[in-house]
């Protein structure tokens, strides 16, 4: 691989995480450690959408390849921010409990 492409791909790995991390954070924010469930009904919810998409204009098969390939990074994506989302559960629940511990 060449240094453009190779640059090019961090750069976009780089994106999928800060986009997974805004969309952790704004699951984390809204419901604490009670997000997962909440992350969990979005991705299904997206994965399901994201299996009826064709692209109009293009022919069958190549509609089927290309959407086969967002579809991919979007599993990617969504994989992303259930990970964030259990660090992020993890540390609000280690917050709590560093809370709950007297203070000497």
């Amino acid at each position: 691989m060449d240094h453009e492409m190779l640059k090019t791909k961090a750069e976009l790995i780089a994106i999928q995480y800060m986009v997974a991390n805004l969309y952790a954070s704004m699951f984390g924010e809204r419901f604490g450690v009670e997000a997962a469930p909440a992350a969990k009904q979005f991705a299904d919810g997206l994965r399901e959408h994201i299996r009826t998409w064709t692209i109009p204009g293009l022919d069958a098969a190549v509609s089927d390849h290309m959407t086969g390939e967002m579809q991919e990074a979007i599993e990617f994506q969504l994989s992303l921010i259930l990970d964030l989302v259990n660090g992020k559960i993890d540390a609000y629940k280690a917050m709590q409990q560093a809370q709950k511990q007297p203070k000497h």
